[in-house]
């Protein structure tokens, strides 16, 4: 089998109000025992967690990446309970069992507490969540420079950067200065009341806020980048989207306001990217593209409450990015969580040459027969020169199936069971 590294991106959790969401059952009878009733329907944050960790106990160890808001509201007190309950259901950070994991955590906008936000320093709303994660053995936040991970297999290698979209969360400083005022003053004074939850949810929930990254986190980005290997595949991870959501959203100063900057440094870099990001709590994937460039792949994970995604990503047998796999990890209509969706998108631009000819004769084959077994490709590739005739297929067919042009049915059963039909 050709390579493969596997990414876990887990969207917003926002403790505790999705702990508290109801079973996926239709409860008609509340006289019905309470220990069958949880038998019968358990809440759907606690099911995903335990797939999360049986995922993580595998031979082949996945990256772990959150895509931050572990609170509401900018509570510390949620921030921390969070904090707690990943290190203890998932087994991570220091002295636990899966303590060598690649984890990855950065900050989303209702972690940031704006009381603190209104304190001197940029940086001060920041330090009570770096906090809380140090007390359970957690990895560090991002806060003005990326924090980098590296991660390998053999000849394959991920170089993940950790970001801060949040730098204007809860910063009055980027209100336009003609009314800044009057507006953050408003603003202090509903939070600081406490009691008129609308207002509070109006806040907290993007409106008028103002995410950003700074002008430091993009420069070291691009310049850490700059000196990576060729081969290796960057996966940026930030809580933000970078491209406008799908849905019309009514509310100002939602936007990254710079997320155009950091969209055009990425894709000058010329090499395959991928960006995960939550916050909309929906799911796109989307594909940003230059003229003759390499793909920028923007992957969105819903929250945590609806599941996560499990990206699997495959490289060519000298370990340069070839595809990438996103599978949704999702609730069906009757409560049973389950891989809903499996998308494949070709990451091998700038890297992967035109078709050869044993690319070429091994779809012709599947064009010319619709429905081609795994072994009569493997001998086409032979006929056609290829020293590692399965290797060569393998990564024939992935490219082939990236490129939309064909299905492979039993891909999660092994390539000696695939049956690759044409899509023409």
């Amino acid at each position: 089998m050709l390579p493969r590294m596997t990414v876990l991106q887990v969207g917003d959790v926002h403790l505790p109000r999705t702990a508290m969401l109801g079973r996926h059952l239709d409860d008609k009878d509340r006289r019905f025992p309470t220990d069958l009733r949880q038998v019968l329907g358990e809440g759907p944050v606690k099911l995903v967690f335990r797939t999360l960790h049986r995922l993580l106990d595998q031979e082949s160890k996945p990256l772990l990446l959150f895509m931050g808001d572990f609170a509401e509201q900018g509570k510390l007190q949620g921030y921390q309970a969070c904090a707690r309950y990943l290190a203890e259901a998932l087994q991570l950070g220091t002295g636990r069992r899966f303590s060598d994991l690649t984890l990855g955590i950065v900050p989303g906008n209702h972690d940031i507490d704006r009381a603190l936000a209104s304190k001197p320093g940029l940086k001060t709303k920041f330090q009570p969540l770096q906090r809380a994660l140090s007390d359970v053995g957690l990895p560090p936040l991002p806060i003005d420079a990326p924090i980098w991970l590296e991660a390998r297999n053999g000849a394959c290698r991920i170089d993940v950067a950790l970001l801060n979209s949040c730098w204007g969360c809860g910063a009055k400083e980027f209100i336009p200065e003609e009314f800044r005022d009057g507006i953050a003053t408003a603003i202090d004074a509903a939070l600081a009341a406490g009691t008129d939850e609308r207002a509070i949810n109006s806040y907290y929930d993007r409106q008028l806020d103002t995410p950003a990254f700074s002008s430091e986190t993009i420069q070291r980005l691009i310049d850490h980048a700059a000196k990576l290997p060729g081969g290796s595949l960057i996966v940026a991870v930030a809580h933000h989207n970078i491209l406008p959501q799908r849905l019309p959203r009514l509310s100002p100063y939602t936007e990254l306001v710079n997320a155009g900057v950091l969209r055009s440094a990425l894709t000058s870099l010329g090499r395959a990217i991928l960006y995960l990001h939550g916050h909309i709590h929906e799911d796109p994937v989307e594909i940003v593209s230059i003229p003759s460039g390499a793909p920028l792949l923007s992957i969105s994970a819903p929250e945590i409450s609806s599941g996560f995604n499990q990206i699997d990503l495959v490289f060519t047998a000298s370990g340069l990015p070839l595809t990438c796999s996103v599978r949704r990890w999702r609730f069906d209509e009757s409560g049973v969580f389950q891989v809903r969706s499996r998308q494949i998108i070709s990451i091998g631009s700038g890297h992967r040459r035109q078709p050869t000819t044993i690319t070429s004769a091994i779809y012709e084959e599947i064009v010319k027969t619709h429905s081609s077994y795994w072994r009569t490709l493997v001998g086409i590739a032979k006929a056609a020169g290829a020293i590692d005739p399965e290797d060569t297929t393998e990564e024939a067919l992935e490219t082939i199936a990236a490129d939309q042009l064909a299905t492979i049915e039993n891909y999660d059963v092994g390539r000696e069971h695939w049956i690759v039909r044409s899509k023409l």
